[in-house]
């Protein structure tokens, strides 16, 4: 035996608490030398005996304040300790690890002999609030991030810098400052503190910009708006500022700014007076409103507001309403600040380019393009009645028009928007009055059998697939990053494939008309009839049976009542001629019903 082995040995005495890589913790309870063994009370083993040399190899020895060894020893203090201080249990886990660990391994620390299974969810949670007051600790915001334990000695946000530091690549840095901006209190001088951090992120973005521009832009908008939070705190000379990368990068911001936090996009366009100057800044975030969309639209209109540029913005939507050049999202904006910003913009024109928007969304991507748009139509109440006040009574009456007219907005949706309508302009329900009354009957014909049959598919996609498939959305939601979830994606557009099927479904069974085809006039050809007829230039006989719309049979020759051959032959008597879809020329023969009610 070698003098280590012989110094390991003799620290094994009774009592020692000692780590097994398979048994777990657990505590020497007696020497056997006749046996040559250990005997050992492990968790959940006691009394397991090991050859004094394989305990010598494979046993670690713990102090008695380890965590683990007080978990064998004081369970239900420790159990006391998560009810009633779950700071000082995280606190000796840490310690037991070095001053740091990950979130997993303080879950097998503690779970379930601590903690129980079904509870450590919510423990952990109402932990995590209470680590808020302990600064001596830092929780980690994402999982992957360690737990650490702080050093006493150490300043409380000294720790911080020195990670920032120490990161090199930007999206480090960013996480760091993030956390930094999160706890600034723990600064006792942050001017002062943070000087080498405003510097290094100015040496920094200048060196890495042309390759990582998006982190770039939202380290130094990030960097401002800690400084603006801090009081007297001001960037070291001769930094590189927002405004300068802003005129350096010019023609690649705008495709960079839907990475930013949307909090950063009003920071972003403050920016632009200062990096482009002599008004080319008004120019650059007119560009820029085209080619993005969403809080960049309202934040842009903010800045050229608060510079007495307003009447540049809007110029410019007046000629977009104009040319129909406006998106989505600027027209949603637009809507939303009729009473603000867009005041001037706001007109029975813009409602045209809403809706001529909205049917060419649907025509590009279906209703997943138009919700947004439609979304705003119904959810504004007062939107409607405010542009039917408008004196142009023709430009009025044409929108109207359109509105009850549109194939891309329902029914529900139309009787809506034109109940909004009257109540600002009365004189228009008598369009609705003629409309309801010209309208033809569009109600389907079908068999019996075949609307059974709809209203089991429409029963099957609505009470199994789209159920089956908002859960497999569901789970891959909980895979992780939505942006490269192959997963997801593919869920959510076989949502809207199935929510158009539902739709088609409800409009098909909602306007069917059941029949049996009895009784069917026998006078000429219609729905319910079997129809011969002979080729006038063969002398060829053929039968065909017309029915409903859903009943269509090649093999039996039956055709749907909607199809172009039962509509040329519709009508038709005895004896009269038709040309078929073929460009073959028959003659009627016999007509007979189809269900004779034998």
């Amino acid at each position: 035996m070698s003098s280590a082995d012989a110094e390991k040995l003799s620290q094994l005495e009774p009592g020692t608490f000692v780590l097994h890589k398979s048994w777990g913790v657990g505590r020497i309870a007696e020497w056997d030398v006749i046996g040559d063994r250990l005997l050992i009370d492990f968790e959940g083993k006691p009394g397991h005996a090991l050859k004094i040399s394989f305990a010598i190899s494979s046993l670690e020895i713990l102090p008695p304040t380890h965590l683990l060894s007080r978990r064998l020893s004081e369970l239900d203090t420790l159990k006391e300790m998560a009810k009633s201080d779950s700071i000082a249990l995280v606190e000796l886990a840490l310690k037991s690890s070095g001053n740091k660990m990950s979130l997993d391994q303080l879950e097998g620390l503690l779970k379930p002999r601590i903690v129980a299974e079904a509870d450590y969810k919510k423990w952990w949670e109402a932990a995590k609030r209470a680590l808020k007051s302990a600064r001596h600790i830092v929780v980690p915001s994402k999982r992957q991030d360690p737990l650490v334990l702080r050093d006493a000695a150490e300043k409380p946000g000294g720790g911080m810098v020195k990670d920032f530091l120490f990161k090199r690549d930007l999206k480090g840095k960013l996480g760091v400052l993030a956390l930094i901006q999160k706890d600034i209190d723990l600064f006792e001088n942050p001017t002062q503190e943070l000087a080498p951090v405003f510097q290094d992120i100015s040496d920094t973005v200048r060196k890495a910009w042309k390759l990582h521009l998006k982190e770039s832009l939202q380290l130094l908008l990030s960097r401002d708006e800690l400084i603006d939070g801090i009081q007297g705190a001001t960037l070291p000379m001769g930094s590189f500022k927002a405004s300068d990368l802003v005129s350096e990068a010019r023609s690649q911001i705008a495709e960079n700014v839907a990475g930013l936090p949307a909090s950063l996009y009003g920071r972003l366009y403050r920016a632009f007076p200062d990096a482009f100057p002599d008004r080319g800044w008004v120019v650059e975030l007119l560009n820029h409103i085209a080619r993005t969309g969403g809080r960049a639209v309202g934040e842009i209109a903010i800045v050229l507001d608060a510079n007495g540029e307003i009447e540049a913005l809007a110029d410019y939507l007046k000629k977009a309403v104009r040319n129909r050049t406006l998106t989505q999202d600027i027209l949603i904006w637009t809507c939303k600040e009729r009473d603000g910003l867009a005041k001037s913009v706001f007109s029975i024109d813009l409602a045209h380019a809403v809706l001529d928007t909205i049917e060419d969304d649907h025509v590009s991507g279906g209703p997943k393009r138009t919700g947004r748009l439609v979304d705003v139509l119904s959810s504004e109440k007062a939107l409607i009645g405010e542009w039917a006040v408008d004196p142009d009574e023709e430009m009025v009456q044409n929108f109207v028009k359109r509105l009850l007219g549109s194939t891309v907005l329902d029914e529900l949706t139309r009787r809506s928007l034109m109940a909004r309508v009257i109540k600002a302009r009365p004189e228009f329900e008598s369009i609705m009055e003629d409309k309801n009354a010209g309208r033809e009957d569009t109600s389907l014909r079908v068999s019996w059998d075949s609307l059974e049959k709809k209203k089991a598919e429409l029963h099957e996609l609505v009470t199994v697939k789209i159920p089956h498939n908002k859960n497999e959305i569901q789970i891959a939601r909980e895979e992780g990053d939505l942006r490269e979830n192959g997963g997801y994606k593919a869920a959510r557009d076989q949502q809207g494939i199935l929510n158009r099927m539902r739709d088609e479904l409800e409009r098909d069974v909602g306007s069917a008309r059941g029949t049996d085809f009895a009784n069917a006039d026998t006078s000429v050809v219609g729905i319910g009839t079997i129809v011969d007829y002979t080729d006038a230039a063969t002398g060829h006989s053929e039968s065909l049976t017309i029915l409903g719309a859903w009943d269509s049979n090649v093999e039996k020759n039956i055709v749907s009542y909607l199809s172009e051959i039962a509509k040329v032959l519709t009508g038709k008597a005895i004896g009269e001629e038709a040309e078929l879809p073929d460009g073959r020329k028959v003659k009627i023969t016999a007509i007979r019903a189809y269900n004779t009610g034998a």
